[in-house]
């Protein structure tokens, strides 16, 4: 480890109350224990880090932001942000509290600099799969590319309860299901004895925590998502259902006895399935590649440690928004994705 990114762990440390309502809680002891398990090289080799890295941010929620700047920072080289043009417009903010030393790394834009690209020394990239593959074939080729494209998160409930609806709530309902990390699909056992206790939680932790504005679009998509499920209800009642809030699109829950998995409107928009449509039922618990591709993690209730779930993310229910620090986000270590190996061969007799 060289001085400079000694000086960093004491300076990220320092900073950590910043990071942590995105990242999680860590002090200088969790930093060198991150570098220890991702950065410990074998025998007559060691890590080039890159000179700099290019971040690619979306305009979903912070937490990308902050993650990514985290393994930057902690690797000691500059940082380009290319930031979301009318969003996380706190972010810059924060950046100023940083100490001098770690603002120095640190280089932001609304608008992306012809530049960045070309000099890039790794690029990782947020966002949607047609945004990643315009990246991609902007990169050059000899660099790490690190992305994160578009993900989905569900639930495996086997005990139905109040409880196990309220970690569910608030899984569904922190963020606004902004982000990969959103859980939009739940599997469950009895899920018209489920239902009227997830819409009880979901009302509760709406009263608590109100969701924030929408726009007409947005409203829009939940509203026709409502009609479409009436309209299906009508023609296959035991088939399809609906619980929402009254007077407002504030939460929404849709049951469908179907296999089919698609993306939620989102802003607290969830999808309801009996557990025998889960498709790891037909195949001893793994589903389907097609399936898999688009999981970023799977929440469990009650929790047990398994082996046979594809998810780079298996979790206890209700903590589907704060992953553990210097998780693997979509099962690509952040630090050991982003450095080269450079081996040092003895001689031969």
């Amino acid at each position: 480890m060289s001085n400079s990114q000694i000086s960093n762990l004491t300076h990220l440390a320092q900073a950590a109350p910043l990071f942590e309502p995105f990242t999680g809680v860590f002090d200088e002891a969790a930093l060198r224990q991150w570098i220890k398990d991702e950065l410990t090289p074998l025998p007559n080799t060691r890590f080039l880090p890159p000179e700099n890295i290019v971040h690619i941010i979306s305009g979903n929620t912070p937490h990308a932001a902050f993650q990514s700047l985290l393994a930057g920072l902690l690797l000691g080289v500059k940082n380009r942000l290319k930031l979301p043009s009318e969003t996380l417009l706190d972010f810059e903010t924060s950046l100023a509290q940083l100490p001098s030393e770690l603002q120095a790394l640190i280089e932001t834009s609304r608008e992306l600099p012809d530049h960045w690209i070309s000099e890039a020394g790794a690029l990782i990239v947020y966002g949607s799969d047609s945004t990643i593959r315009h990246f991609r074939s902007l990169a050059p080729l000899e660099i790490p590319f690190v992305a994160h494209g578009h993900r989905l998160g569900i639930a495996l409930i086997e005990v139905p309860s109040e409880e196990a609806a309220r970690l569910a709530a608030k899984d569904i309902g922190e963020f606004d299901q902004n982000g990969c990390l959103s859980l939009q699909t739940i599997f469950v056992e009895n899920p018209h004895d489920f239902a009227p206790l997830l819409a009880t939680a979901m009302a509760d932790y709406e009263k608590a925590h109100p969701r924030a504005d929408l726009g007409p679009s947005e409203h829009g998509a939940i509203s026709n998502l409502r009609h479409e499920t009436l309209y299906l209800a009508a023609q296959e009642p035991k088939k399809h259902h609906l619980w929402h809030s009254e007077k407002s699109t504030a939460w929404t829950i849709v049951f469908q006895d179907t296999p089919e998995i698609t993306s939620s409107p989102g802003n607290r928009t969830v999808f309801l399935k009996p557990m025998a449509q889960w498709p790891g039922q037909r195949s001893r618990g793994v589903p389907p590649r097609s399936f898999q591709n688009f999981i970023s993690q799977i929440a469990l209730h009650p929790f047990q440690e398994r082996d046979d779930l594809p998810s780079p993310r298996i979790f206890p229910l209700g903590q589907a928004q704060r992953p553990p620090f210097a998780w693997a986000h979509d099962g690509i270590l952040p630090l050991r994705s982003l450095v080269r190996v450079q081996t040092s061969d003895s001689p031969t007799s």
